[in-house]
């Protein structure tokens, strides 16, 4: 009897400790602290019962997520942290079959990934560093074929399976990194769905001079 009742003191003092460093994280978050708050979510997330908590891992997306808008992260630290965020966001649902924190906010936090990813892309396009922003349009595109697959809406935005600005960029920028054929895959993409306009013609143009140039 005796062991019983220690055991569950035990157990009952260890949720009180988990539960209350989750909310000192989440404290330091609320202040905007955020490069404490990760380093106080990576050593809790390290503890293998903690690697459970499905609130642990929403918070480390939130703080992943708000340290990559940080002005003085670098944009390949940037990419990482938005990258780890997703994870982490991901993470929290497998964890918490409700859904609720994601929920509460609308699933907005995966769309602003989205954008973000966009805008890591064209900055990464600006500085000509092509390889880096194929990457990043690329996982812009994941985001979204992710919230299409969970069917989230949108007030703001309608998302489409085929992002056709976000598939022309992945296909323009792989030109500039010197892989044509990975382009062509996209520019593929763009053709077999019939994309028209004006503005859509160089796609079929670009294919065109591909094939007869390979001589297919």
């Amino acid at each position: 009897m005796y062991k019983t009742f220690f055991l569950l003191l035990s157990l009952l003092f260890s949720l009180v400790s988990k539960s209350q460093d989750l909310e000192e994280i989440g404290n330091l978050a609320s202040i905007m602290k955020f490069k404490e708050a990760k380093i106080a979510i990576d050593k809790y997330l390290t503890k293998k019962n903690n690697a459970k908590d499905a609130e642990a891992w929403y918070l480390k997306g939130y703080i992943y997520n708000n340290l990559s808008h940080d002005s003085a992260t670098l944009p390949s630290e940037s990419f990482n942290l938005k990258c780890e965020a997703f994870d982490a966001y991901k993470k929290n649902q497998q964890l918490d079959s409700k859904d609720v924190q994601l929920t509460l906010q609308q699933h907005i936090p995966y769309l602003d990934l989205y954008f973000e990813f966009i805008n890591l892309g064209v900055k990464y396009f600006n500085g000509k560093q092509f390889n880096e922003a194929v990457t990043s349009f690329k996982k812009a595109n994941e985001v979204k074929d992710y919230t299409l697959t969970k069917k989230y809406k949108y007030d703001q935005i309608t998302l489409y399976p085929l992002d056709t600005s976000l598939i022309k960029n992945i296909a323009i920028t792989s030109v500039q990194a010197n892989n044509e054929p990975e382009a062509m895959v996209y520019y593929k993409i763009l053709a077999d769905a019939n994309v028209a306009g004006k503005d859509n013609v160089d796609i079929y143009t670009v294919l065109a001079d591909f094939y007869y140039k390979i001589k297919d």
